[in-house]
């Protein structure tokens, strides 16, 4: 499995269904990747796209509410904008069974992820995608643990 480079800290693509999951299950352990990215222990890359998407999705009152764990929604960006970076894909991906999936795949290789987080099955079924592990949270969990 790949680790970060030497030196340098964790860069990892978090798809919306890991940020839903833990912003409906704040007690369960998925929560925790929020919790380590609030401290710093990984880098999380996005794009204008997908952090929209991740928007959207947790302004939907029937989804969260509002609230993940215990940051609502603009403390959330806040956050992926202070502890993430912003990629800029410029070259388009067009693989997934779900095309709306590939512009994770674009900011993992344009912002050269070290992982991908998913519980998607269309994400999963591709790794590794050129050379970069795609990994249930569970997984990303037990690698920023240790």
């Amino acid at each position: 499995m790949l680790l970060a480079r030497r030196g340098q800290k964790m860069r990892a693509v978090v798809d919306t269904n890991v940020v839903v999951s833990a912003s409906l299950n704040p007690d369960a352990r998925i929560n925790l990747i929020l919790v380590h990215l609030a401290r710093g222990k990984y880098t999380f890359l996005y794009s204008e796209g997908s952090l929209d998407e991740i928007i959207d999705v947790l302004s939907r009152p029937h989804v969260t509410r509002g609230m993940i764990g215990n940051f609502d929604v603009n403390e959330f960006v806040a956050l992926a904008r202070f502890r993430g970076e912003e990629i800029v894909p410029i070259t388009a991906i067009h693989i997934c069974r779900d095309p709306d999936d590939d512009k994770f795949l674009e900011v993992a290789v344009e912002g050269k992820a070290d992982y991908i987080v998913s519980g998607d099955g269309d994400l999963l079924s591709l790794s590794p995608f050129q050379g970069i592990p795609v990994l249930k949270p569970v997984d990303f969990l037990d690698i920023l643990e240790k």
